[in-house]
C-alpha cells in the first residue's frame, strides 16, 4: 500500500469524507481479512472483527491525520481487536479456571459493545420499514442479490427495487443518527446490517 496516498484517504476521512472511508474500506477489508482470519479460524468472526475495526476508524477519524502508517495502524487494530476476540473466547471456554486472566483492551471492548448496540437500533429501524421495502433491504444486504435479482424474485422493476434500496438505507440512517446523535457512512451500516 501507499502510505502518502493512504495519509491523504485519513486527512479527507478526518473531514467527513464517507467517499474516502468507502476507498479505504475496499482498499483494505481484502487485505486485513485474510490475516483476521487466520487469526480466529473463522469467516463470520473476522468479519465481525473487521466491522468493528472500521467502525472505529470512523468514530476515531478526528484523530487519524496525525497516523504516520495508516496501513500499519489498520492491521493493529484488526489484530489486536482478534486477539482479544481470542482471549475472550479462551475465558469463556476456561471460565473456571484461572488460565487466562487479561482483560480486553477497553476500546476494543467499547467498539465491540458499541456495535452491537448500532445493530440492535438497525434492527429496529429495519422492522419499522414497510414490509415490501424490509424485503427488498434484507435480500439486497443480507442475501446479497443485485437490483435485477430482487426485481426478478419480486416482479417488480428494477427501479422500484432501487427506489425502495435508496429510501430504506436513508430512513435506516436517519433512525441511527437520531438515536446516536452521529451521521454513521451508508457502508458501515450496510456492514453492521449483514449480521441481523
Amino acid at each position: 500500500m501507499n502510505i502518502p496516498d493512504d495519509r491523504k484517504l485519513f486527512s479527507a476521512i478526518a473531514h467527513g469524507d464517507e467517499a474516502a472511508f468507502r476507498l479505504l474500506y475496499h482498499r483494505y477489508n481484502a487485505v486485513l481479512i485474510g490475516s483476521v482470519k487466520k487469526l480466529l479460524k473463522s469467516d463470520t468472526a473476522a468479519e465481525e472483527v473487521l466491522q468493528e475495526v472500521f467502525l472505529k476508524v470512523w468514530l476515531l477519524r478526528d484523530t487519524l491525520a496525525d497516523i504516520e502508517n495508516p496501513g500499519g495502524w489498520l492491521y493493529t487494530l484488526a489484530s489486536n481487536r482478534s486477539l482479544s476476540v481470542l482471549r475472550q473466547h479462551a475465558r469463556e471456554k476456561n471460565r473456571h479456571d484461572d488460565i487466562i486472566a487479561d482483560v480486553p483492551d477497553q476500546e476494543d471492548f467499547s467498539a465491540g459493545i458499541y456495535a452491537k448496540e448500532l445493530q440492535g437500533l438497525i434492527k429496529t429501524a429495519v422492522e419499522k420499514l414497510p414490509a415490501s421495502r424490509r424485503d427488498v433491504f434484507m435480500m439486497n444486504i443480507q442475501e446479497g442479490k443485485s437490483r435485477k435479482e430482487i426485481a426478478e424474485a419480486l416482479d417488480i422493476s428494477e427501479n422500484t427495487v432501487k427506489n425502495q434500496l435508496v429510501t430504506a438505507r436513508k430512513f435506516i440512517r436517519e433512525y441511527l443518527e437520531k438515536h446516536t446523535g452521529t451521521r454513521l457512512p451508508i457502508l458501515l451500516i450496510t456492514l453492521l446490517s449483514r449480521f441481523l
